[in-house]
């Protein structure tokens, strides 16, 4: 369990979770009542893995912000 102690790329302070090594991952944003869960089936040891998680969060954040 990870949670956030300053300000990321997209997610803000309080917002906990978890990246799993095999390709998942979630979190929870209490201050925008948000929660993500990110399931694919390709695990986090390759570049471009780690950049569909990127990609998945701040595309979840840009969807809210909107």
């Amino acid at each position: 369990m990870a949670v956030r102690t300053c300000r990321g790329d997209y997610a803000p302070i309080g917002q906990f979770g978890w990246d799993g090594g095999s390709g998942t991952a979630t979190y929870a944003d209490p201050a925008n009542q948000l929660t993500g869960i990110l399931l694919t089936q390709v695990g986090a040891s390759t570049p471009d893995s780690m950049r569909l998680s990127h990609d998945f969060w701040t595309t979840l954040y840009q969807a809210i912000d909107d």
